[in-house]
């Protein structure tokens, strides 16, 4: 079985196994008992309703819901990209979560190829704790993939400026931008792509290209902040080649450089059992902007 399989079949075991929704902290004070409710409070911001991602119960809805069309995702960036010219995959993943970018680094790989990864994420969520560790147990069942997760704020460790102790020839930011706050978010933007050029890309496998890859809702609050990574590499004076995508039709042309995926389609059957009770995302529907630095 794949990362994808055993994690949403772990993460469903114990989210039928948790319990009641009678000790969750929803801010009401009350839960619904109904997951898909609180998911729908997180993502459009419902007046009283959950802001985040802090039931542990949850979080396993959550891995169940998303993983299926957040790993498509990835999967159509990365099948944009000659993977072949990379000699292992060193992924330094922030907002790493449910680990989506690592099953389709998996999943994308041809059947025989044993490229190693080695995968490092970052989150600063400690409900992703458990789930985590069913990720670490998966990866010592396998010869070529390698993963370690820190719980703390990329900010706080990026901010001394020293570089990144192991050479890394990945990034990936999945739906991180989108979760800074309105307000402060193309600053904080800004300061992230600014530290990681500062200290992992200047600090790069040698004998590899370098990839970048953000995956995140498809909104006028994110999409401009592609421009600003892309800003930044080119005054540090890197050469490097990038292209932008989205999957969902739009209505108008935002003339932000992005073409649209032939197929929104999911990559996976997913079995009909699990699409009920989680209401799975099935669609495709975020931009991305893909960077290959030379």
């Amino acid at each position: 079985m794949s990362l994808l399989d055993t994690l949403t079949a772990y993460c469903a075991n114990q989210f039928f196994t948790y319990g009641d929704c009678l000790q969750c902290p929803h801010p009401s004070g009350r839960c619904s008992g109904s997951c898909l409710k609180c998911s729908e409070e997180v993502n459009f911001h419902r007046i009283g309703g959950r802001t985040d991602y802090d039931c542990q119960k949850f979080m396993y809805y959550y891995v169940c819901r998303y993983s299926w069309k957040y790993c498509s995702e990835i999967m159509y960036a990365l099948e944009q990209i000659d993977l072949s010219a990379y000699p292992v995959f060193n992924i330094l993943s922030i907002g790493c979560g449910g680990v989506p970018d690592l099953m389709a680094f998996e999943e994308t790989r041809p059947a025989r190829d044993t490229t190693e990864i080695f995968y490092k994420g970052y989150d600063i969520n400690p409900y992703w704790n458990p789930i985590h560790k069913a990720i670490k147990q998966y990866t010592l069942s396998t010869r070529d993939i390698t993963a370690e997760f820190i719980n703390r704020d990329i900010f706080d460790v990026l901010s001394d400026g020293k570089p990144a102790v192991r050479h890394y020839n990945v990034i990936v930011l999945e739906y991180l931008l989108s979760h800074f706050p309105p307000d402060n978010r193309m600053h904080l933007a800004s300061v992230l792509f600014s530290e990681l050029i500062e200290v992992v890309l200047s600090n790069r496998l040698s004998n590899s290209p370098f990839l970048f890859i953000i995956n995140d809702i498809d909104h006028y609050g994110v999409r401009p902040l592609f421009d600003i990574l892309l800003n930044k590499l080119n005054n540090e004076g890197y050469r490097f080649s990038y292209q932008k995508g989205h999957f969902k039709y739009r209505g108008s042309d935002y003339n932000d450089g992005s073409v649209q995926y032939f197929s929104d389609q999911n990559k996976f059957l997913i079995p009909d059992e699990i699409k009920d009770e989680f209401n799975c995302a099935i669609n495709c529907t975020s931009a991305q902007l893909i960077v290959e630095v030379q």
